[in-house]
């Protein structure tokens, strides 16, 4: 018997990508002029769900930086409520037109909403699945430390991460790995991994295992030598100082956004002491992301981000610094980029480190350095 969708006070969808199958395609769309759903600009509502899900005073720049380039198309022109936050408000203007949002695009938000509160509380079994996927990327995090060496490429590097998840079991990796030296570790998604030496500049490696469908993210900066330098330490031990701080913090009742402030603060105040910059406003220089999102069935899965923390979930917890050549500042930090990332089980009163199997500390990973390595004495015949 047909049912009358058109009866029902609120159709609850989501809005699939256009690379979906054209059958599935023109089943949706038969599905929306039956419920007499309004259709709304894709890429509209797509930054209304940003807007509404994410936005706050903390990460408002980066929210309006996002915003800038979409702006310019007839959807947008034609949204005030985006036009508003596009050029800046107070806490109290911003909450007011992410309340208006809602009351007006509510209805096609309402799957986000529902979805987004469900995956945002892992279960004891998604649990057990991440803490596997997180040990075994930061064991292989550990491995390279033990590897590495200044004549080895970023391609080698990656080839070890990669060999180590497979041995454990991963069928894939999460995202594509960013394994970065020097300069390139500057880049914040840098992928070619092509570099074919590193010297004695420093390796960012951006890699986590994807296991039975669970994605970890885990981040280490290591020293090809196996000693940092002056300058590298410096740097290394203000992105720690602010990850050590942050991680302590994160247990259920503490507000998402309190993260955020807290990373500024300590970040800011490191690099003030350094001499790199004057004042905590120039920060977003050298840290232009956040410090955390939710982790699990995506490398960005979903979760809430307006609200507290809660138990149940896993965070990443990732602060940056990143100096490229050309900085306004001595050249002696230039080219050294440093991200260390965990993904943090938050607890009723209190957190766990799913990839601590990887070292933190720059003493700690030194010690690492210092120890053999499987790879090492690995020879291969020369190609003819």
């Amino acid at each position: 018997m047909p049912v009358d969708l058109k009866k029902f006070t609120t159709v609850v969808y989501d809005n699939l990508p256009d690379a979906a199958g054209g059958g599935l395609q023109a089943m949706i769309k038969s599905f929306k002029t039956k419920a007499g759903v309004k259709d709304i600009d894709k890429g509209l509502i797509t930054d209304v769900k940003v807007v509404m899900s994410y936005a706050n005073t903390h990460n408002l720049e980066q929210i309006i930086k996002y915003l800038k380039p979409r702006m310019q198309d007839d959807a947008h022109k034609n949204e005030p409520l985006l036009q508003q936050i596009s050029v800046g408000m107070d806490s109290v203007a911003l909450e007011g037109v992410k309340a208006k949002l809602k009351a007006q695009y509510g209805t096609s938000n309402v799957f986000t909403e529902y979805t987004t509160a469900l995956r945002g509380i892992k279960q004891p079994e998604e649990i057990a699945l991440m803490s596997k996927s997180a040990q075994l990327s930061a064991i292989a995090h550990a491995e390279v430390m033990k590897a590495i060496k200044p004549s080895m490429s970023e391609r080698e590097l990656e080839g070890i991460l990669l060999y180590v998840h497979k041995k454990y079991g991963a069928e894939d990796e999460g995202y594509p790995p960013i394994i970065g030296v020097g300069a390139n570790a500057c880049i914040l998604h840098y992928e070619e991994n092509n570099e074919t030496v590193l010297n004695n500049q420093m390796v960012l490696l951006d890699v986590g295992s994807e296991y039975h469908g669970y994605s970890a993210d885990v981040t280490r900066t290591v020293p090809p030598t196996g000693k940092f330098t002056e300058e590298q330490k410096a740097i290394y031990q203000v992105v720690y100082d602010a990850q050590e701080q942050v991680i302590n913090m994160c247990k259920a009742g503490i507000k998402y956004s309190d993260l955020e402030k807290k990373t500024g603060e300590v970040l800011a105040a490191g690099l003030i002491k350094l001499g790199i910059i004057n004042d905590a406003k120039e920060l977003r220089t050298y840290y232009p992301h956040g410090v955390s999102h939710h982790v699990g069935l995506d490398v960005h899965d979903k979760g809430p981000y307006a609200g507290n923390l809660e138990a149940g979930m896993i965070i990443t917890v990732e602060p940056g610094i990143y100096i490229p050549a050309g900085s306004k500042c001595d050249k002696k930090w230039w080219n050294i980029g440093v991200r260390i990332e965990d993904d943090i089980l938050i607890g009723k009163d209190k957190f766990t480190n799913l990839s601590a199997d990887a070292p933190r500390t720059w003493q700690a990973v030194e010690k690492m350095a210092a120890q053999s390595s499987i790879f090492d004495g690995a020879k291969f015949p020369p190609l003819k």
